[in-house]
């Protein structure tokens, strides 16, 4: 029971952590869309201080010429604090930023942790949600005239294909590069494979999985446009759908609403 439990979570996860490529790196981009380096990188502020050390190590790689942190105030904020407050990785007691958004904790991180110029840097303070990170970065790509041919998009990878589904909702003429910063399968034991700083509690992955698989669905539930609108079309894989369906119903209570 439990070894079936541990197949359908990871075969969740990998189905919601999108990687468009093997590796983020300049020689896959180059055979992926001709270049070795994006025109920006777009994050998406989540309650993971990780995902702001992967996209500022990634930077720092070339993969991208700018890199955009999008998130205000919103379902994750107190987590992302809390979480950054209370690691020892970080300088910074919770106190201290709980007046940050999303994007400004991001920026902190990678300004002062892995030392990424201001001036490659552009913050979206304002969005509260998927949709409105979308439209927030392509609005400061536009304001700023930065290019956008090709475009990175790094999130929480549990939200990732949502995240991309969004993306291309709002721009349908960039080659939009999916990254998840990591894919947080679970080992047979129950146990997180990789560590990661902050990583969510088991029972709050669950919660997220399940709800983001209702998300995903493209009827008059979810977000797609047979539904909501607010993201392009996702096919979802049958056993992605079974071992959802699975968990659902062994699991009815693990519900989120979130953004």
């Amino acid at each position: 029971m439990y070894k079936e439990f541990t197949s359908d979570v990871n075969r969740i996860v990998r189905f919601l952590a999108k990687r468009s490529i093997e590796q983020l790196n300049q020689k896959n981009l180059k055979n992926i869309c001709g270049r070795n380096q994006a025109d920006a990188m777009l994050v998406f502020g989540n309650d993971l201080p990780y995902t702001a050390e992967f996209a500022s190590e990634a930077f720092k790689n070339k993969v991208a010429k700018k890199i955009i942190f999008c998130g205000g105030i919103g379902h994750s904020t107190k987590r992302l604090q809390k979480a950054v407050g209370e690691s020892e990785r970080y300088p910074w007691e919770t106190e201290e930023l709980k007046d940050l958004t999303e994007a400004e904790i991001y920026d902190r991180i990678s300004r002062q942790i892995y030392g990424i110029d201001p001036e490659n840097i552009y913050l979206d303070k304002e969005s509260a949600n998927s949709g409105e990170n979308a439209e927030n970065g392509l609005k400061i790509l536009k304001e700023h005239k930065l290019g956008k041919q090709v475009l990175i998009l790094i999130q929480d990878p549990l939200l990732q294909m949502r995240a991309d589904a969004s993306l291309r909702h709002y721009e349908t003429k960039s080659q939009i590069i999916s990254y998840a910063p990591f894919v947080p399968l679970l080992k047979e034991d129950g146990t997180y494979g990789t560590k990661i700083d902050g990583i969510w509690e088991k029972k709050r992955m669950l919660s997220l999985i399940i709800g983001e698989i209702s998300k995903l669905r493209d009827d008059k539930y979810g977000y797609g446009p047979n539904g909501k609108d607010f993201i392009v079309h996702v096919d979802i894989p049958e056993p992605v759908i079974k071992a959802f369906q699975r968990l659902k119903k062994e699991y009815p209570e693990e519900q989120k609403t979130g953004d």
